[in-house]
């Protein structure tokens, strides 16, 4: 068997997802009498143990990542509670106001802290930490992130935010030898370059040498921007470059008999120095392969040292089968290993050394491209360009700042020269880095693929690397962009049902509307949830995710109820990041700030905002806006940003929905005089007490009420509101059943949660 790491990787990963989404006790027993039933039968036929083999460890991923998910967690039982805890400190980062580390109690998970102020602990601190529990979220939002997988690929069951008064540093820690020594080790390179090299660079060093994310987020977008954030992430090409660099040092000194221990141990410190993620752990193993491989007169085999290095990795942690990182080091090295020679081949008219880095630049974004779209909702134009211009110093910057760390923990002041040297490599990066983003369409949004193009697309790849002939291959072609082109039409061409997504976006309001027709628009945008940090965008984070998720790059319309934060907030991002025709809002008593910024982004895109009073109509597509509020005849002088907000019926056929934003009694009091009649009442002030009355709602008589709430420190929703509301009609709530989809043929509505209860 010429790759037999690949087949038993394979089987691997299919064991690890059936695990995730079919795992069940009986019916895995079942599989799994059947297939070894299968597997002695042929076994017993041919004496071939291939079949069960791989069946088993079909069945070892299942089972590592069925225990993986369903793992209980110990913290439940505090959610939301204010507990104390002990442990020891890990991982510490400090950032402009707060710190975020691990903290790991004894004989429980790890638990993530935000400690904002006080004195930051050490790593190997003892503290005594007070303060309130959460559960971390996963997806409620289709195309979401998940912010639960994410933490518990890491062992972190949980996380606290605390101010630094509630904080308690005990003791020291025992930390064993390795612990101390890649602590120290850290600590003083990172010392090193931030006192002789100036802040920004010092910051852009750490990053790109040790893993630590310290580049800002203007910087990050840029490098994003310019299709070289590899760059600033420590992957492959660092381990590539300090290997290459120790083997030229050893040559230098004619150490040659002891070169394969001496960077397999440099490629492990340094893997487990930079955090041991997935890239640089599969470039390490790789390289070690290798090493020995060619040492030994082995024959390499490039295909079998990743599906080695994968299966691993897997084999640890099988979570890690959904880490961005691990899917783009994979995908991005198995494309240079099939498509770098035949590219290299075709650019015969370049400079060999140009040849070379646009063969590998074009490989791993041709490889890579479906994962981008998909993840980061982008594609860069100008990255093969930048690539060629920028990893060449990128390459001299790692170079530089490798031997400055290795000299430093022998002899800093040496380091601190050579840091020197690298300060005008660094801002050489940095500026052709901001050059290049200043370039008009650097890059462009896309939408999230679905997942039968990305099958396509790496089906086509392996059609056209194929052995086939020139006709079978164009047949193959042909056939798969067909039955794109027959998907496409059906989801955008063809008339639908109405759907009416009322998104989780923490404590706000958003909802997405599509037409029959293709027709798209959005009401409110949300705004800062409680789990946000300084850095977070309800608008960049959740709602945009969500509509290039849903293919949505150009929305028809954009209405907002009122100008609180938490309808309005996301609204600004939006328009800044995609293109909106109409922006619709109620006629403004008050103009506070988020008004005139709204108005600002507006007036620089040019985007016609139309005031909205009682009595107007708007109609997208078939669907018929009835405008009840405000009334500029009548506006009202309590709250009046919550009271004047624009209240709205969405009429579909005989389907009607009734949208409140956040208006309270007195706008009640004025709306109960019209025509509130509904089947889907989006309840106002996301289920407060001082709206919702039970006069309006006996009007309205909804037979179902979609509240938007959610983590909050008011007691929204209020419990009276909630057992009335609920006596009336079916009741749904983001905070607990995530987005809350609505599809309608205007006869009949079909609703479905994105969490099931």
């Amino acid at each position: 068997m010429e790759f037999p790491f690949l087949y038993l990787t394979v089987a691997l990963s299919l064991g690890v997802i059936i695990g995730r989404y079919v795992f069940h006790p009986f019916a895995f027993l079942l599989l799994l009498a059947i297939s070894v039933a299968i597997s002695l039968w042929r076994y017993l036929k041919n004496k071939n143990v291939s079949l069960l083999l791989l069946i088993s460890f079909i069945f070892v991923g299942a089972i590592l990542s069925g225990n993986a998910f369903n793992s209980p967690n110990p913290y439940l039982k505090f959610e939301d509670k204010f507990i104390t805890i002990n442990g020891k400190v890990y991982e510490v980062k400090e950032y402009e106001g707060y710190a975020k580390y691990i903290v790991k109690p004894p004989k429980l998970p790890k638990v993530l802290v935000t400690q904002y102020g006080g004195k930051y602990p050490s790593e190997g601190d003892i503290i005594s930490i007070r303060g309130i529990i959460s559960i971390p979220q996963k997806a409620t939002n289709p195309g979401g992130f998940d912010y639960k997988l994410f933490l518990k690929k890491k062992g972190i069951y949980a996380v606290m935010r605390v101010q630094g008064y509630a904080v308690d540093i005990v003791g020291k820690g025992n930390l064993n030898f390795i612990e101390k020594v890649i602590y120290a080790a850290k600590q003083k390179t990172e010392v090193n370059y931030i006192n002789s090299m100036p802040e920004r660079d010092a910051k852009f060093v750490i990053s790109i040498f040790l893993g630590d994310k310290l580049v800002d987020d203007e910087t990050l977008g840029q490098f994003r921007t310019a299709g070289i954030s590899h760059i600033i992430s420590v992957s492959g090409m660092h381990v590539a470059i300090i290997t290459g660099f120790i083997l030229y040092m050893l040559s230098l000194f004619n150490i040659r008999r002891y070169k394969v221990p001496i960077i397999i141990i440099v490629l492990t410190f340094y893997a487990i120095l930079t955090g041991a993620n997935p890239p640089v752990i599969r470039a390490a193993l790789m390289a070690s392969i290798a090493l020995i491989g060619t040492t030994y007169g082995k024959k390499h085999n490039s295909i079998n040292s990743l599906s080695f290095a994968a299966f691993v990795i897997l084999i640890f942690n099988p979570l890690m089968l959904w880490d961005v990182g691990f899917q783009l080091s994979f995908v991005a090295t198995l494309a240079i290993l099939y498509f770098y020679k035949p590219i290299r081949e075709k650019l015969s008219m370049l400079n060999p050394k140009i040849r070379d880095l646009v063969a590998l630049t074009l490989s791993a974004q041709i490889g890579t491209i479906p994962f981008t779209m998909y993840y980061y909702h982008y594609i860069s134009i100008i990255s093969l360009l930048s690539n060629i211009v920028i990893v060449p110093l990128a390459n001299i910057a790692v170079v530089w700042g490798f031997l400055s760390a290795m000299i430093g923990l022998i002899f800093p002041p040496l380091s601190y020269f050579i840091n020197y040297i690298n300060i005008p490599v660094v801002e050489a990066i940095l500026y052709i880095t901001k050059l290049f983003n200043s370039f008009p369409y650097a890059s462009i949004n896309t939408i999230v693929p679905p997942l039968y193009v990305i099958v396509l697309y790496y089906g086509i790849l392996t059609v056209l690397l194929s052995s086939f002939d020139k006709k079978t291959k164009k047949i193959s072609i042909a056939i798969a962009l067909t039955f794109v082109i027959a998907i496409f039409f059906y989801n955008y061409l063809l008339p639908k049902d109405l759907e009416v997504t009322f998104l989780d976006v923490g404590q706000g309001d958003s909802t997405f509307v599509r037409t029959p027709h293709g027709k798209t628009f959005l009401i409110d945008g949300g705004g800062k949830p409680l789990f946000a940090t300084s850095s977070f965008d309800v608008g960049e984070d959740l709602v945009l995710p969500f509509l290039y998720y849903k293919g949505v790059m150009k929305l028809d319309g954009v209405f907002i109820s009122h100008t609180d934060i938490d309808h309005i907030g996301g609204i600004i991002t939006v328009l800044q990041q995609i293109k909106v025709d109409k922006v619709f809002i109620g006629v403004q008593k008050v103009t506070d700030e988020n008004f005139k910024k709204m108005i600002k982004v507006a007036k620089e895109k040019n985007i016609p905002v139309i005031f909205l009073k009682k009595g107007d109509k708007v109609e997208i597509d078939n669907i018929e806006i009835y405008v009840l509020h405000p009334d500029p005849q009548n506006l009202i002088e309590e709250n009046p940003i919550n009271n004047n907000a624009l209240v709205f019926k969405m009429k579909y056929k005989k389907m009607e929905f009734l949208f409140t934003g956040d208006i309270e009694k007195p706008a009640e009091e004025v709306l109960k005089n019209l025509d509130i009649t509904t089947d889907i009442l989006k309840v106002a002030h996301h289920g407060s007490n001082t709206s919702s009355t039970q006069e309006f709602i006996e009007k309205a008589n909804p037979k179902v009420c979609i509240v938007q709430v959610g983590k909050n420190s008011y007691g929204l929703p209020d419990e009276r509101v909630l057992k009335y509301l609920q006596e009336k009609a079916k009741v749904y709530r983001t905070d607990k059943n995530g987005a809350i989809i609505v599809k309608t043929n205007g006869e009949r509505a079909y609703i479905t949660t994105f969490l099931k209860e």
